[in-house]
């Protein structure tokens, strides 16, 4: 802050390095902003700031999950015991839905009690 009264009140000016800030930081920062602008309390100015700040933030943590999640790697073992590693894949549950002619009732799928069968064109919106 240069500490002329310029910016507003705990808002750190947009030249902050936000792409230096750890991800647990910048949540952290994004976390008291959150909480700063649900109060209410807040002149517009300093609501705007806070925004467009928190707005940084959560794009920089999004980045940084999506570095990590791009690390991740999953160790297999190959012929002979050797091991390697080879980029994780999350394993992906298929459900196969059954047809349901347009105007059927929603029921729960067989055995999944979760999920109703809903055909995603009938949705009002």
């Amino acid at each position: 802050m240069k500490g002329d009264g310029s910016e507003a009140p705990g808002v750190r000016p947009a030249g902050d390095d936000i792409e230096g800030l750890s991800y647990e930081r910048a949540l952290a920062e994004l976390d008291q902003i959150i909480e700063r602008l649900e109060r209410g309390a807040v002149a517009l100015d300093e609501a705007i700031a806070a925004y467009e700040r928190g707005a940084r933030l959560a794009q920089h943590c999004g980045s940084l999950l999506d570095r990590t999640e791009q690390k991740v790697t999953q160790l297999v073992v190959g012929a002979g015991g050797r091991i390697a590693e080879r980029p994780l894949e999350p394993e992906r549950e298929v459900v196969e839905l059954p047809a349901v002619p347009p105007g059927a009732p929603l029921t729960p799928l067989p055995g999944r009690r979760d999920v109703l069968d809903i055909d995603p064109d009938e949705i009002p919106f």
